[in-house]
């Protein structure tokens, strides 16, 4: 019987090896494009879960109706988490707002990396959003983000601190037993909170003499 040799694989499956392999030349290592991809799995978790939670915050009652979400921006459910909360003790809004600004910085980060212009290197490729190359004016700021395994392990940890604070604000709206469960992330959310900051800092960190 004739040999006819392994099945070629699916011009999908070949074409799809040689993209990876094509981002490792650009600086995007296996262990790199991982975290990118978890990164983006994560926040959008995150991003979900923070509009039906600022639905359980504000006691809003969705069903049949258009929430009051859908006619504004995932900044401005960000801003929102961080206003005072009556219903939550002053330990717990403390958290809300430290939450709200590593969020902000987070997702300029996460937009910079998903929307940018992506500038090749062999140990950090940059993103570059909304740059003025051509001389254009743009309605917003440009900002940067570097890329690497340990930067995006920073990222990815402060998107699910973000996300079990939802979670657990979430329940707490339901059961003021577990407003405890908001507060006991204090020392997380602060701690993500100056990390994601330096990330979304970090050039001008790193043009500093002090850093």
């Amino acid at each position: 019987m004739q040999n006819r040799g392994a099945m070629k694989s699916p011009s999908h499956v070949e074409n799809a090896a040689h993209i990876l392999t094509r981002l490792i030349g650009w600086g995007f290592p296996p262990e790199v494009q991982q975290r990118l991809g978890a990164l983006a799995v994560v926040w959008g978790v995150f991003e979900a879960n923070l509009e039906t939670t600022l639905w359980a915050l504000r006691g809003e009652q969705v069903k049949g109706a258009r929430p009051s979400t859908d006619k504004t921006s995932v900044t401005d459910w960000i801003k929102e988490l961080g206003q005072t909360w009556p219903r939550f003790t002053p330990l717990a809004n403390e958290v809300f707002r430290a939450a709200s600004l590593a969020a902000f910085d987070l997702m300029e980060y996460r937009h910079a990396v998903m929307h940018g212009w992506m500038l090749p290197s062999s140990t950090m490729p940059t993103f570059i959003r909304n740059p003025a190359w051509n001389g254009e004016v743009r309605k917003r700021p440009s900002h940067d983000a570097h890329v690497d395994a340990n930067l995006l392990e920073i990222a990815l940890d402060g998107a699910w601190v973000l996300c079990r604070l939802v979670f657990a604000a979430r329940e707490a709206c339901t059961d003021p037993a577990k407003i405890k469960a908001v507060e006991a992330l204090k020392r997380e959310v602060t701690r993500v909170r100056g990390q994601v900051s330096e990330l979304r800092h970090l050039t001008s960190l790193m043009n500093s003499e002090k850093y």
